[in-house]
């Protein structure tokens, strides 16, 4: 017995058909995949970003500390200035030192009319400003790892009634210099 197959048979009509079939659905997995791979690396990327993010407020965070250790006077691990420590020769006290020029990161707040507060102006962060200070600068603390850039605040000194009120104004940065985190604290103090 003999089979002939004609070209026109549903045989040979089946067979292209599944071939078809099976290049579209390769096509749709490839797809998923792709988009699976673009949203993984979306993932990281937000991942990345929040950590940098993290890392810039905790920077933020320890020069808001250094700088309450540079107000009281006191050196990174809380102990009392000494003749041989690297805190300041003119010690904080009652505002002395204090002016709108902001000398070495010691400013009085500028009139209520003032465009822009010093703490506003971008340009005072910067490392070759004497309007802020260094991490570390006047309480010896060790620099940051990690971050591209060392923390840095500014003191702020404002007198009501019986106290004296510092403003602080810290700046923190990521290991990505654009990542940055500004905070700001203030400590109340009776005046003697």
């Amino acid at each position: 017995m003999s089979h002939t197959t004609h070209a026109g048979s549903p045989r040979s009509t089946h067979s292209g058909v599944s071939l078809i079939i099976v290049l579209i659905f390769l096509a749709i997995l490839s797809g998923l995949a792709i988009t699976a791979m673009q949203g993984s690396g979306f993932a990281a990327r937000i991942a990345g970003n929040e950590a940098d993010r993290n890392l810039s407020f905790q920077a933020a965070e320890a020069a808001l500390r250094d700088a309450e250790y540079d107000i009281r006077n006191a050196i990174a691990d809380g102990t009392s200035c000494v003749a041989t420590s690297p805190c300041r020769a003119d010690l904080i006290y009652r505002g002395n030192g204090f002016d709108t020029d902001c000398p070495n990161g010691r400013c009085v707040p500028l009139a209520a009319t003032a465009t822009l507060q010093n703490w506003e102006v971008a340009a005072n962060w910067n490392n070759a400003s004497t309007k802020t200070v260094a991490y570390g600068s006047y309480t010896g603390a060790a620099a940051l790892p990690v971050v591209s850039r060392q923390p840095r605040y500014m003191l702020e000194y404002f007198k009501q009634g019986d106290f004296a009120v510092y403003r602080i104004t810290a700046i923190g940065f990521g290991a990505n210099e654009s990542t940055q985190t500004i905070l700001q604290s203030a400590i109340k103090a009776k005046q003697t």
